[in-house]
């Protein structure tokens, strides 16, 4: 059995040693920044910009980051393209850890709802109930699989932006799409009271 299944508290002199690693590392971290930021100074404004280009193509986390600050405008295609990347992301399951509270892409799940956003500010109504329904179907599986669905309030979250644009659009519309959303959630209570309310179906 080990020291943490027998809940065996640390000695002071561990918490010490423990306390100096953190502090270590987080020097070497500051120095690190410190001579990227240097280096990135002394660069010429083409050299940056292919360096950053470089880093969003390889790593799609720093992506998200540039493009959020940046307040990049895009395309009602690519923002489609980039929602289900973030969608796939945000909702990955392993199935080997079914019924655990297993890790999820926070960032993710915040990119799906940047997009969300956007769609809605594009005007793109339609595209964004259609990706929506798509949303509902992965994110409720992932609630299912998990033990305690702690990534329900990401999802609502993310949700939020096309429910607002809805609440002044076609009521036939709006409750067919919410009847879908209720069939496309597997456990059968994210962002329930609205649907429910606009569906007129009672789950």
């Amino acid at each position: 059995m080990s020291r943490r299944e027998r809940y065996i508290p640390l000695t002071d002199a561990e918490l010490r040693r423990l306390e100096a690693e953190h502090v270590a590392k987080q020097k070497l971290v500051e120095n690190r920044k410190t001579l990227i930021a240097k280096n990135l100074r002394s660069q010429r404004k083409d050299s940056l910009i292919q360096v950053l280009t470089k880093l969003c193509d390889e790593n799609i986390h720093a992506r998200w980051i540039t493009e959020a600050e940046l307040g990049m405008a895009k395309p009602v295609e690519l923002v489609l393209h980039d929602l289900r990347e973030a969608i796939q992301l945000a909702t990955h399951v392993d199935e080997k850890q079914m019924n655990h509270n297993f890790s999820f892409d926070w960032d993710a799940y915040a990119e799906v709802k940047r997009l969300m956003e956007m769609l809605v500010s594009l005007s793109a109504i339609t595209e964004a109930m259609e990706i929506a329904v798509h949303f509902m179907e992965k994110a409720s599986r992932q609630i299912e699989y998990s033990d305690e669905g702690m990534m329900l309030e990401q999802v609502e979250a993310s949700l939020k932006p096309i429910l607002e644009a809805l609440e002044n659009h076609d009521e036939t519309q709006r409750s067919a799409w919410a009847c879908r959303m209720q069939m496309a959630d597997r456990v059968g209570f994210v962002c329930h009271e609205k649907l429910e309310k606009w569906s007129g179906n009672r789950r």
